[in-house]
């Protein structure tokens, strides 16, 4: 099973590239961040159904937004409800009769900010999969930074609280490089947004001792970035961050088989037009 999270940074500017990244890698689930579109208009339903691919949204104009979209019909037949507060949480099929939830889960309970379209989640291909897109925080100043860890600190309370089974696969932008390996230079950027020790400790807590972070349970290689700023040639220069995250409880942590970063994705290409400024990330699992 192969999940790809990219914060695509507008899917309706992104299209010509997220279509040749599914040609490209043949994803079984892709997870977007910052699409920018509202649920009702501008989403590009009828490209991706071309290709193979229902999407599952929870967007916004100009701002946030995130999707899921699942393979046709590879994993259509393993979605089902995403609700801490059902009664049922064993795999059923979209059409196993009346009575059975079909709907994802949009938000999250206690999100500080229900109005913003930062998470959605379904149970896809057997696991309960988490798509976020963490508040930025601005700066430690901001009142964005106290929001950020508030709002880090509801996720975390309600993914602690999911159940055990099936496995838990968390992706996306957490706007947080976890520690310096994933800080192109972690001394000029001391106490800089995404690298300050209060978004690390928020994240650690988010994760708990249910959540591992896939990359770090692969390889301790420093340098693996996902985001470079659009100035100064950073991409280039590989002036880069990692915040674009996979993480997993136990049992993921057991299926996973290979994780790497598309960099070229991220590399200028004039006939796909201008990158998103994050690469995507690419989980292979093996099948739970």
């Amino acid at each position: 099973m192969r999940v790809i999270s990219w914060n695509v940074n507008s899917v309706r500017a992104r299209l010509a590239r997220l279509l040749a990244l599914l040609r490209r890698h043949e994803p079984d689930v892709v997870c977007l961040q910052e699409t920018k579109v509202p649920d009702n208009g501008g989403f590009p339903f009828t490209q991706l159904g071309a290709a193979g691919y229902r999407a599952i949204l929870h967007g916004q104009r100009n701002y946030n937004g995130v999707a899921i979209l699942v393979h046709d019909p590879a994993r259509r037949c393993d979605l089902w409800a995403f609700d801490a507060d059902s009664p049922s949480h064993e795999v059923v099929g979209v059409a196993s009769g009346p009575g059975v939830p079909t709907e994802v889960r949009r938000g999250f309970p206690g999100d500080p900010v229900p109005d913003e379209a930062r998470v959605v989640s379904a149970c896809v291909g057997k696991l309960q999969l988490v798509n976020v897109y963490v508040i930025n925080g601005v700066g430690r100043d901001s009142d964005q930074f106290e929001l950020k860890r508030r709002w880090m600190a509801a996720l975390g309370k309600w993914l602690q609280s999911l159940p055990e089974t099936p496995p838990l696969l968390v992706v996306g932008d957490f706007n947080v490089a976890p520690d310096d390996r994933d800080v192109w230079d972690p001394e000029g950027l001391q106490d800089r947004i995404h690298c300050t020790n209060e978004e690390r400790a928020w994240l650690k807590d988010l994760q708990g001792k249910r959540l591992w972070d896939l990359l770090r349970t692969t390889t301790e290689e420093p340098g693996i970035h996902t985001w470079w700023p659009y100035q100064r040639d950073a991409f280039d220069l590989d002036e880069g961050l990692r915040f674009d995250l996979a993480l997993g409880d136990g049992a993921v942590v057991d299926l996973v088989e290979r994780m790497w970063v598309d960099r070229e994705e991220r590399r200028p290409a004039g006939r796909l037009g201008k990158p998103s400024d994050h690469a995507p990330v690419i989980i292979d699992l093996a099948e739970p």
